[in-house]
């Protein structure tokens, strides 16, 4: 995935959606987590216990919004507002996609939160 256009706000924000993709059909697969591995490799932090808490964060914010489609919904919203321009938003969805597919399979789930982030960044 090229990152080259994204500031770090932004990955921020696609790294909390890829991890919702992540935990989407609540199967987490080896494949997705190296995916997700790789984004948090260009990220910056000033320690490993910061880049610890990050993730977990994320990881909490994943939980918290996949519990209803409202939510989700809502929290698509809240992220397509850091990618400002369609070719942002389009960038962000095909690395979202990318990471669902890895796994070789896109379940029912899955193409249910595309279809959110597709509605939600106006795609």
């Amino acid at each position: 995935m090229n990152l080259a256009n994204f500031n770090d706000q932004q990955k921020q924000a696609l790294l909390d959606l890829l991890v919702m993709g992540m935990y989407a059909d609540g199967n987490l697969a080896d494949v997705e987590d190296r995916k997700i591995e790789g984004v948090l490799a260009t990220m910056k932090f000033s320690s490993e216990s910061d880049r610890k808490q990050f993730i977990d964060a994320s990881v909490t914010r994943a939980r918290e919004c996949l519990g209803s489609a409202g939510s989700t919904r809502g929290r698509a919203a809240e992220m397509a507002k850091h990618f400002p321009t369609a070719d942002l938003r389009r960038k962000a969805y095909n690395g979202l996609e990318e990471l669902l597919a890895s796994d070789n399979k896109v379940v029912d789930k899955e193409n249910q939160f595309l279809g959110i982030v597709r509605d939600e960044f106006k795609l």
